[in-house]
Protein backbone atom coordinates (compact mmCIF):
# COMPACT_ATOMS: atom_id res chain seq x y z
CA UNK A 1 0.00 0.00 0.00
CA UNK A 2 1.40 3.39 -1.02
CA UNK A 3 0.40 6.65 0.66
CA UNK A 4 1.48 10.26 0.25
CA UNK A 5 3.39 12.17 2.90
CA UNK A 6 0.22 14.17 3.60
CA UNK A 7 -1.81 11.00 4.19
CA UNK A 8 1.02 9.58 6.29
CA UNK A 9 1.17 12.65 8.54
CA UNK A 10 -2.63 12.72 8.84
CA UNK A 11 -3.21 8.98 9.37
CA UNK A 12 0.06 8.07 11.07
CA UNK A 13 2.26 4.96 10.88
CA UNK A 14 -0.65 2.46 11.29
CA UNK A 15 -1.66 3.30 7.70
CA UNK A 16 1.57 1.73 6.46
CA UNK A 17 1.66 -1.48 8.42
CA UNK A 18 2.26 -4.68 6.47
CA UNK A 19 -0.82 -6.90 6.47
CA UNK A 20 -2.68 -9.59 4.57
CA UNK A 21 -6.32 -10.65 4.47
CA UNK A 22 -7.47 -13.86 6.18
CA UNK A 23 -10.71 -15.57 5.19
CA UNK A 24 -12.82 -16.27 8.26
CA UNK A 25 -14.38 -19.32 6.56
CA UNK A 26 -11.36 -21.30 5.33
CA UNK A 27 -8.52 -19.40 7.10
CA UNK A 28 -6.58 -18.93 3.81
CA UNK A 29 -4.27 -15.89 3.82
CA UNK A 30 -4.37 -13.61 0.75
CA UNK A 31 -2.51 -10.40 -0.21
CA UNK A 32 -3.90 -7.14 1.23
CA UNK A 33 -5.60 -6.10 -2.02
CA UNK A 34 -7.86 -9.20 -1.99
CA UNK A 35 -10.24 -7.67 0.55
CA UNK A 36 -13.60 -8.35 -1.16
CA UNK A 37 -13.72 -12.14 -1.24
CA UNK A 38 -11.61 -15.28 -0.81
CA UNK A 39 -10.43 -16.89 -4.04
CA UNK A 40 -9.98 -20.23 -2.26
CA UNK A 41 -13.55 -20.74 -1.01
CA UNK A 42 -15.53 -17.73 -2.25
CA UNK A 43 -16.19 -16.46 1.27
CA UNK A 44 -16.97 -12.76 1.60
CA UNK A 45 -15.77 -12.21 5.17
CA UNK A 46 -12.11 -11.16 5.15
CA UNK A 47 -10.20 -9.76 8.15
CA UNK A 48 -6.84 -8.04 8.31
CA UNK A 49 -3.90 -9.93 9.77
CA UNK A 50 -0.69 -8.07 10.48
CA UNK A 51 2.44 -9.71 9.09
CA UNK A 52 5.78 -10.03 10.88
CA UNK A 53 7.53 -8.42 7.90
CA UNK A 54 10.06 -11.14 7.13
CA UNK A 55 10.20 -13.59 4.28
CA UNK A 56 12.19 -15.13 1.46
CA UNK A 57 12.78 -13.83 -2.05
CA UNK A 58 11.26 -16.47 -4.35
CA UNK A 59 11.55 -14.69 -7.70
CA UNK A 60 12.73 -11.31 -8.96
CA UNK A 61 13.41 -9.11 -11.94
CA UNK A 62 15.74 -6.17 -12.45
CA UNK A 63 14.06 -3.07 -13.91
CA UNK A 64 16.30 -1.10 -16.29
CA UNK A 65 13.58 0.91 -18.07
CA UNK A 66 11.14 2.10 -15.39
CA UNK A 67 7.81 3.89 -15.67
CA UNK A 68 7.94 7.68 -15.50
CA UNK A 69 7.30 7.82 -11.73
CA UNK A 70 10.42 5.76 -11.04
CA UNK A 71 12.92 7.39 -13.42
CA UNK A 72 16.28 7.88 -11.76
CA UNK A 73 15.93 4.82 -9.52
CA UNK A 74 17.04 2.33 -12.17
CA UNK A 75 18.30 -0.30 -12.13
CA UNK A 76 16.20 -1.65 -9.26
CA UNK A 77 14.98 -5.04 -8.12
CA UNK A 78 11.30 -5.99 -7.84
CA UNK A 79 10.70 -9.36 -6.24
CA UNK A 80 8.08 -11.83 -5.11
CA UNK A 81 8.52 -12.34 -1.40
CA UNK A 82 6.99 -15.36 0.27
CA UNK A 83 6.23 -14.01 3.71
CA UNK A 84 6.88 -16.26 6.72
CA UNK A 85 3.09 -16.51 7.13
CA UNK A 86 2.88 -18.06 3.62
CA UNK A 87 1.39 -15.24 1.54
CA UNK A 88 3.17 -14.03 -1.62
CA UNK A 89 3.80 -10.28 -1.84
CA UNK A 90 5.36 -8.34 -4.73
CA UNK A 91 7.66 -5.51 -3.63
CA UNK A 92 10.90 -3.67 -4.41
CA UNK A 93 14.09 -5.00 -2.82
CA UNK A 94 16.50 -2.18 -1.98
CA UNK A 95 19.95 -1.73 -0.50
CA UNK A 96 21.56 -4.47 -2.58
CA UNK A 97 23.12 -4.36 -6.04
CA UNK A 98 21.10 -6.21 -8.69
CA UNK A 99 24.04 -8.51 -9.41
CA UNK A 100 24.26 -9.50 -5.72
CA UNK A 101 20.63 -10.57 -5.27
CA UNK A 102 19.59 -14.21 -5.52
CA UNK A 103 16.54 -16.37 -5.03
CA UNK A 104 16.35 -17.66 -1.45
CA UNK A 105 17.64 -14.44 0.12
CA UNK A 106 15.97 -13.63 3.47
CA UNK A 107 14.42 -10.16 3.47
CA UNK A 108 12.54 -7.91 5.88
CA UNK A 109 10.10 -5.04 5.32
CA UNK A 110 11.08 -1.42 5.80
CA UNK A 111 9.25 1.86 5.21
CA UNK A 112 10.83 3.87 2.39
CA UNK A 113 10.01 6.61 -0.06
CA UNK A 114 8.39 4.96 -3.07
CA UNK A 115 8.22 7.79 -5.57
CA UNK A 116 7.71 11.48 -6.21
CA UNK A 117 4.29 12.34 -7.58
CA UNK A 118 3.58 14.57 -10.55
CA UNK A 119 2.69 17.49 -8.28
CA UNK A 120 5.76 17.03 -6.06
CA UNK A 121 3.97 14.80 -3.54
CA UNK A 122 6.20 12.21 -1.86
CA UNK A 123 4.75 8.70 -1.59
CA UNK A 124 5.82 6.09 0.96
CA UNK A 125 5.40 2.34 0.94
CA UNK A 126 6.87 -0.95 2.14
CA UNK A 127 10.06 -2.08 0.47
CA UNK A 128 12.29 -4.96 1.47
CA UNK A 129 15.96 -5.09 2.48
CA UNK A 130 18.26 -8.07 2.95
CA UNK A 131 17.79 -9.46 6.46
CA UNK A 132 21.41 -9.81 7.60
CA UNK A 133 20.31 -11.20 10.98
CA UNK A 134 18.73 -14.30 9.45
CA UNK A 135 21.19 -14.75 6.58
CA UNK A 136 23.06 -18.07 6.69
CA UNK A 137 26.68 -17.86 7.86
CA UNK A 138 29.27 -18.53 5.15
Amino acid sequence: MTVSAIEFSRLGPPKLRLYAMRCTSCEVLSPWWEHHHCYACGGADMVEQELAGTGELTNYTVVYYPPRDFLGQEPYVVGHITMDEGVLMPAPVVGVAPEDIEVGTRVKATLRRMKLGHEGDIYYSQKFVVDAESAPAT
